[in-house]
């Protein structure tokens, strides 16, 4: 069994011969990842880098710090230089009657396609994964979150509008990447606080879950897998995402829920694609403490359809672990995935 088919084993709960691997270092790694679509905004030319663009700082007069333009039409801030940087402005955040006019970004679908299949991802034996236009993420933005929140109870039919038209755009690119070799997608959507989900189960599923649903039809016709990453206390939507068919779960923070808990309620349900818990553990430095947490984690997934694939967090450096110490949980996950 090759990696390739090792993965797509354990994303589609299928038979496989050990954990997955999708370390840093390339000896220990099943994945591979493919660049998203260059997307484009005309009104954002020249200011899509961090800097201080009187055009941008203009409409937000009280923020002091660097911005951008995204490709969805929002200003992003950061402060020093030090952050990734956060939306400061929505791009309809002042009301949804902007809606009608508003445009999604755009790409050259032929050279992207062009630029896919002359990696000649169909040839590797390793999984190739791709990113995909996020949802609740976009919504979030161009809303700015309070009152995107907000309106999932005062505006649930403009919710329901702008998620349909996100799909329509999220088609156009699931079409030009479906054949270049890609084998599943992955969406940033981050649904929780350290305490709770952003919004009750119950409008998730009324407002979410037939979106999820739709965009995981879609990339399963097309022969793609999905993947949700999210950070917070999501444990009481995960069981809707199933039955959306999401096929695996991205968590750097496993252990706010339970690792031991992911795999008996969902391991033979759905795949998980995690570190050891980033923030709970791998940040205490405690070597006892992050072997046996790697220990605890592999062997719950293993009695439960072995269904996890063990990674590292892309870059350790912006959240202060020292890469040594992410080290002695792969050790311990390399020695222990044998199923």
């Amino acid at each position: 069994m090759n990696a390739k088919q090792r993965i797509r084993a354990i994303m589609n709960q299928k038979p496989h011969d050990r954990l997955g691997w999708d370390f840093l270092d390339t000896e220990h790694k099943d994945m591979i990842y493919a660049p998203f679509a260059p997307f484009k905004r005309p009104e954002a030319e020249g200011m899509t880098e961090w800097g201080r663009y009187p055009e941008l700082l203009g409409r937000v007069p009280e923020f002091r710090g660097e911005v951008c333009m995204d490709i969805y039409g929002n200003i992003l801030g950061r402060l020093e230089g030090k952050t990734k940087g956060e939306c400061i402005r929505g791009a309809l955040q002042d009301g949804w009657e902007g809606l009608e006019k508003y445009r999604f970004p755009t790409f050259d679908a032929e050279a992207y396609s062009a630029e896919l299949k002359a990696r000649e991802y169909a040839k590797s034996d390793k999984y190739v994964m791709g990113s995909c236009v996020s949802v609740f993420s976009v919504l979030r933005d161009v809303r700015r979150i309070t009152n995107a929140l907000m309106d999932t109870l005062e505006e649930p039919g403009y919710v329901e509008e702008f998620l349909g038209r996100l799909f329509d755009f999220t088609l156009t690119y699931l079409d030009t990447i479906a054949g270049c070799g890609i084998d599943g997608v992955m969406i940033a959507d981050d649904w929780g606080t350290q305490i709770s989900t952003f919004i009750s189960p119950r409008t998730f599923g009324e407002l979410f879950q037939p979106a999820y649903a739709r965009l995981a039809d879609a990339c399963h016709e097309r022969g793609l897998d999905l993947v949700v990453h999210s950070c917070g206390r999501v444990y009481p939507l995960v069981d809707m995402f199933v039955e959306a068919g999401v096929n695996a779960f991205q968590f750097d923070q496993p252990e706010l829920t339970g690792s031991g808990i992911w795999a008996e309620q969902f391991g033979r349900r759905a795949a998980f694609h995690c570190p050891v818990d980033i923030q709970k553990v791998l940040s205490t430095g405690d070597r006892e403490y992050i072997e046996r947490t790697a220990l605890e984690m592999c062997s719950a997934f293993r009695r439960h359809g072995g269904n996890l694939i063990c990674k590292d967090y892309p870059t350790y450096g912006d959240i202060g672990i020292d890469p040594e110490w992410a080290r002695w949980a792969e050790d311990v996950m390399i020695a222990n995935s044998e199923m």
